[in-house]
């Protein structure tokens, strides 16, 4: 049963009769920025799904999936959800670099390896189609003429300090947006990134994270604009939002349409994770910066620090330094999470999924 927002009680008393709007539930504004894979598809869904939150928009850049592919499937999401949510096209390759598509894993690695400058998206990990290659299509797909970054900049000018930003790719979009109109940085509520590590881990090479690694100069951009962000990096991801296979099973056996959804498009990851590691499961980075940005009580340990984005091309491109020790006397520009609640983290997925 759904529950309306406002429940209106009459309060009767001598010879006067009072109406009083109480509010249900205290609504919160999202704008959520994606390239959405499969992972992704699980956070918009976590959103989709909570009555606390507001999804204004949804803003599409290249990543996990080419542009195009993203925005169709965050239409596949939206359409699940029983949602229409205005989705924007936005940047279909990084501030300065090229873009390529990369299906195999064999042929990522040693595009990594080579120093190639050009970024790629991670096909290899979700699929062809970024959600697990099982033949996921939206009916209708309306997508909205004003471009990503208007629409960013003119909803942050729009509703200053009211929207909450959620971005869980790369930052290319955000940066092109400030870029433009640099005040917005200031007019943002909060930002919550997916995106780096706190504590020196990579999954691309030995010292990045993907998100960073796709558009360094983006998060750069991003992190230096004065802008309030929290930083949820993959080693968050990793240590409290693996699922194992016993995880898997108790999320099927709640034996919904969304519950299906959640476990099934990560087939590609699945896979690659059993091919790899030799364990079946698969983590949830995008996910659990949603529920962070919705549920602050997940995140049980941060601090506020000096984040550098490492542009330089090498072994150590789109690293997050962290600078826990102020060594370089910076301003500490991110609050960066380093330990979440799994089991806060398990609960809200179970609840999104019911």
């Amino acid at each position: 049963m759904t529950l309306p927002n406002k429940i209106i009680y009459i309060i009767h008393q001598p010879k006067t009769t009072t109406r009083i709007n109480i509010d249900r539930v205290s609504v919160e504004k999202f704008i959520i920025d994606a390239d959405t894979g499969s992972d992704d598809a699980v956070a918009l869904l976590i959103a989709l799904r909570n009555p606390k939150i507001d999804i204004l928009g949804i803003t599409i850049a290249s990543g996990n999936v080419p542009m195009k592919q993203g925005v169709i499937n965050a239409f596949s999401t939206t359409e699940l959800c029983g949602k229409k949510i205005d989705i924007y096209a936005g940047a279909e390759k990084p501030l300065t670099r090229d873009y390529i598509e990369i299906y195999s894993l064999e042929e990522f690695i040693k595009h990594v390896h080579s120093r190639d400058p050009a970024s790629a998206s991670g096909q290899c990990v979700h699929g062809v189609d970024g959600m697990g290659d099982i033949g996921i299509t939206p009916k209708t797909m309306d997508i909205q003429k004003k471009s990503a970054i208007d629409y960013l900049v003119s909803s942050f000018n729009e509703q200053p300090n009211d929207i909450t930003l959620v971005t869980l790719g790369p930052l290319t979009n955000i940066a092109q947006a400030i870029n433009k109109d640099p005040s917005i940085s200031s007019k943002v509520k909060h930002c919550y990134v997916m995106g780096g590590t706190s504590d020196g881990s990579g999954n691309v090479s030995a010292a990045a994270e993907y998100n960073i690694w796709v558009d360094p100069e983006a998060a750069q951009t991003v992190f230096n604009s004065g802008m309030q962000i929290t930083m949820v990096g993959w080693d968050n991801s990793y240590k409290y939002a693996m699922l194992r296979e016993e995880e898997i099973e108790k999320v099927k056996s709640i034996n919904t349409k969304y519950a299906d959804f959640v476990v099934d498009i990560q087939k590609t990851l699945r896979e690659l994770t059993l091919e790899t590691y030799g364990h079946d499961g698969f983590d949830l980075p995008d996910p659990i910066t949603m529920a962070i940005a919705i549920d602050n009580s997940i995140i049980e340990e941060s601090q506020q620090l000096h984040v550098v984005v490492d542009t330089r091309d090498g072994i150590t491109r789109g690293q997050t330094i962290v600078d826990y020790f102020d060594a370089e006397n910076g301003e500490q520009n991110i609050r960066v999470v380093t330990k979440s609640s799994k089991e806060k983290f398990m609960e809200l997925l179970m609840d999104s999924v019911r």
